[in-house]
């Protein structure tokens, strides 16, 4: 019979006694059958030691050689367990094993440790809940657990299986500061979310090797590697949302491009997705494919005119002028797994050009703002020393043509800074009163056009050679383009 653990006062466990009358030196007595250990023994009345009696059969006791009439009783318990008990409020269970099946509500504390064995060969231990069999099944014959499902058993591996809900597996791990990671199954894709649910910092998703951090996924959707801020300054590698591609070292290689085999492509440049050109390998040659040359230079007043392309443009005697803000970024410092505050990145200086403020001048104090953080930086004047400015040509046969006009640096500074295509092929604006022809050589017409040299010899005034006499755009003043090989760079 069972006994009950409950809050209804019941009996605890069953109590059955036998008594035999023994003969002279009898000194065994069969019962009606007992459980081991739960056997009390007494010989004319007196409670034997368990030292004097030998019960460990579950049906004889034996004890000392008894006297004609001597009256043994045996006294024998239902050893206690709990069996379909349930427990409300707060119980402490101070067992090893529980057997049955247990309906808890409330909570369950067991003592000193308790081993919970289903008694199958596969699962050590398993709750259910809410319908699901296996919402924790835990297989310890081969180190594996499942959540919500089955564990899988793959040979040599120790598993963490969890099953899908409607929509997927979710695991997230939550931190006191608010910090929390989400690693998503859903329709086939595993989605990982950082987020930080408080002030404390940035999110980001960090990876770390050997205990430093190697790899960094910021909140904006920046990748570094080798870094751990998105900046320009610092050695590392940094793909930034917008597409931007810094890689930074202080010395060697920066970026290596290498065809295995065969010969053919190693970069293609686009625009809108069109080939535009391509850097290629063809034994030990590289060719730069659609090749054009340009150089910076800006006018005088810093003007930006609508200029049609392939104008002719003429250096003058006034050297371009660019500004930056220099500024020094902080170290870079992290904790390490060992609690110490190591460096990652040390302090270093960094310059990044801007437009002269008005009113300002170099050497003057401003805030700058790099990477979203303002810092305190100072003017100085960029160290270029070969980019003139220009005009447009209006010498014929000039001697210091520069190029042709291809397109305006439309950066997001207030410096309208120009391309002036120089060497390679580009289109040249050729005077309309002019026929060219294949070969023929261009000089300056002296109003931002060109015209037929009146020699085939390459001369310092010399802008370039026709490709082709196909004209590819007229102009409204009847000017016109062809393609030309330019000879200014």
């Amino acid at each position: 019979m069972s006994g009950y653990i409950g809050s209804t006062p019941v009996p605890q466990a069953t109590q059955h006694r036998e008594s035999f009358t023994a003969t002279a030196g009898q000194t065994s007595f069969a019962t009606a059958g007992y459980t081991p250990q739960f056997v009390d023994v007494y010989l004319n009345g007196v409670h034997l030691s368990p030292a004097d009696v030998t019960a460990t059969n579950g049906s004889d006791v034996v004890l000392v050689a008894c006297l004609v009439n001597d009256i043994v009783d045996v006294v024998s318990y239902s050893p206690f367990e709990v069996a379909g008990a349930t427990f409300t409020g707060t119980t402490a269970v101070d067992v090893a094993t529980v057997g049955g099946t247990l309906a808890v509500t409330g909570v369950v504390t067991a003592n000193g440790g308790a081993v919970f064995n289903e008694g199958s060969a596969d699962v050590d231990f398993r709750v259910e809940s809410n319908g699901n069999a296996n919402m924790i099944n835990v297989d310890g014959g081969n180190d594996n657990v499942g959540i919500g499902v089955v564990p899988t058993n793959v040979s040599g591996y120790t598993s963490l299986d969890i099953g899908a809900g409607s929509t997927g597996s979710f695991i997230e791990l939550d931190s006191a500061s608010g910090m929390y990671h989400r690693f998503i199954n859903n329709n086939g894709q595993l989605l990982i979310q950082a987020d930080q649910g408080n002030s404390v910092g940035s999110s980001a998703i960090i990876h770390y090797v050997d205990g430093s951090e190697r790899m960094r996924l910021d909140a904006s959707g920046n990748l570094m590697v080798a870094k751990t801020a998105a900046n320009n300054t610092s050695v590392g590698h940094v793909l930034y949302s917008s597409g931007f591609n810094a890689i930074v070292n202080n010395g060697g290689t920066c970026l290596m491009v290498n065809r295995l085999t065969n010969d053919g492509a190693l970069v293609s440049i686009r625009q809108a997705s069109s080939e535009e050109g391509t850097i290629s390998v063809s034994g030990g040659t590289v060719s730069y494919n659609a090749f054009s040359g340009s150089h910076w230079s800006r006018l005088t007043d810093n003007s930006q005119p609508t200029i049609l392309k392939g104008t002719l443009i003429e250096t003058i005697d006034e050297m371009c002028d660019w500004y930056q803000a220099q500024f020094t970024i902080p170290a870079t410092t992290k904790v390490n797994e060992d609690g110490d505050t190591v460096e990652v990145d040390a302090a270093h200086t960094s310059k990044e050009s801007i437009a002269l403020p008005d009113g300002a001048s170099v050497g003057d104090a401003i805030s700058h703002i790099s990477d979203g953080v303002t810092y305190s930086a100072v003017i100085v004047k960029e160290g270029d020393n070969k980019h003139p400015k220009c005009k447009i040509s209006d010498t014929a046969d000039s001697t210091r043509i520069y190029g042709v006009f291809a397109a305006w640096d439309n950066d997001d500074d207030t410096v309208n800074d120009m391309y002036v295509t120089a060497v390679g092929t580009h289109v040249v604006r050729v005077h309309g009163g002019q026929t060219v022809s294949a070969g023929d050589l261009l000089v300056s017409n002296g109003d931002g056009t060109a015209k037929v040299q009146d020699d085939d010899i390459i001369r310092s005034k010399t802008l370039g050679k026709v490709l082709t006499n196909i004209k590819q755009e007229t102009y409204a003043d009847d000017s016109y383009t062809v393609p030309c090989a330019l000879y200014c760079g």
